[in-house]
């Protein structure tokens, strides 16, 4: 047989615009799925090893009414650029390129000051972004680590999109940098669950104890992520 590629990308028309398909096999897929992608508005195709793609992009038709739904309540995506407002933990700032200074990246008077020439203003505002996302996520997860006798291996910032946070058995904690967008209640929920993992590696009723004991605002944190963190993935990478 033929060897499959892992990853295919592709394109595939709907209502005469043409949407990005990416294909991905699976040998542990036992059925095909199909998923939008948050950070390129596209779709993506799981396929089990053995489905041919012509397969795949029959039944990826037969989707077409679910995913025209889908996609067409998908927030618009956000650019970097000069002028444009972010909010930052329930801060609105608004960024301003300084191709003159040489001082890195900087908040003043209400704005997030981008120093560099204006081709690179998004990488360093996004690596800006990523620091303060670790700094921040790191402190939290070290307070709450310390509020249940438990200690935090490492914590490292990537650009998740199936989860906000992870959790190692060995206590080292991944997060999503892009929730530096979002509320200081979100982050400290999302903190208090994935520190609570180092003691309770499941989702049972001891580990919910844990998580609300030690973040009251589960509950709004949880459905302000359902209701907004798509809007999150909107911003560039």
């Amino acid at each position: 047989m033929a060897a499959r590629h892992n990853v295919k990308e592709l394109a595939f028309e709907l209502d005469g615009m043409s949407v990005p398909l990416t294909i991905r096999r699976n040998k542990q897929a036992r059925r095909m799925i199909v998923r939008i992608d948050p950070k390129t508005d596209g779709v993506k195709l799981t396929l089990p090893w053995y489905v041919a793609e012509s397969e795949g992009l029959s039944f990826l038709n037969s989707q077409t009414t679910w995913l025209r739904r889908r996609l067409g309540k998908l927030t618009p995506r956000i650019a970097f650029a000069d002028g444009v407002e972010i909010e930052i933990l329930d801060e609105t700032y608004r960024v301003q390129s300084r191709p003159d200074a040489k001082r890195g990246v900087w908040i003043e008077d209400g704005a997030i000051h981008v120093s560099g020439r204006p081709e690179h203003m998004v990488r360093r505002l996004t690596d800006w972004l990523k620091a303060e996302a670790k700094k921040k996520l790191s402190a939290l997860s070290d307070e709450k680590a310390a509020q249940i006798g438990k200690t935090v291996k490492r914590v490292t910032v990537r650009d998740t999109t199936s989860r906000w946070g992870s959790c190692t058995h060995d206590g080292a904690l991944n997060y999503s940098w892009r929730l530096i967008m979002a509320p200081p209640k979100v982050l400290d929920y999302v903190c208090a669950h994935e520190v609570a993992h180092i003691e309770q590696m499941n989702h049972g009723p001891e580990f919910w104890k844990l998580v609300y004991r030690h973040c009251p605002h589960t509950d709004y944190a949880r459905n302000w992520l359902k209701r907004h963190g798509q809007t999150l993935h909107k911003l560039p990478v």
